[in-house]
């Protein structure tokens, strides 16, 4: 599978560079390719997966939309919950339907590293992916169906 990292915000696309950033809309020139990111990441710090590989739970009747039939996409940053401090935190947690980016949530130290997706549509699996300030980009998928 083939990655490509926007230089400027840091969002991942799966298989092609787009034309323009999802997320901050900086041109396909602003992508790098790296198919290593993640593991990068792991063999920088095995010790460190407990603490970073994103918790999926699919929840098919949404509680907050109830009346347009809403899927929900609940994340939680690690087995260990994932320190929220100035030194050591999560920036961001990107959710793709199919390999399609769908929705960022933008975290701060003021947060717990969590966050839910309240999906319209749906598709066949979800990749969570999350960057840690500090340990990189860490990934998990879940089906939907």
């Amino acid at each position: 599978m083939n990655i490509y990292i926007c230089k400027v915000c840091g969002h991942i696309s799966f298989n092609n560079a787009l034309d323009n950033c999802p997320v901050c809309h900086a041109p396909k020139t602003s992508f790098n390719q790296n198919n290593d990111v993640f593991k990068e990441s792991e063999e920088k710090s095995k010790e460190a997966a407990v603490k970073h590989i994103p918790s999926i739970k699919v929840v098919k009747e949404c509680g907050l939309i109830k009346e347009q039939g809403c899927t929900d996409i609940i994340v939680r940053i690690g087995e260990t919950l994932h320190p929220m401090e100035e030194a050591h935190h999560i920036n961001f947690i990107d959710c793709y339907i199919d390999k399609k980016f769908i929705s960022r949530i933008d975290l701060t130290p003021g947060v717990w590293a969590s966050g839910c997706f309240h999906l319209k549509n749906t598709g066949s699996k979800t990749i969570i992916v999350e960057n840690c300030n500090l340990h990189g980009y860490w990934m998990a998928e879940a089906d939907i169906n």
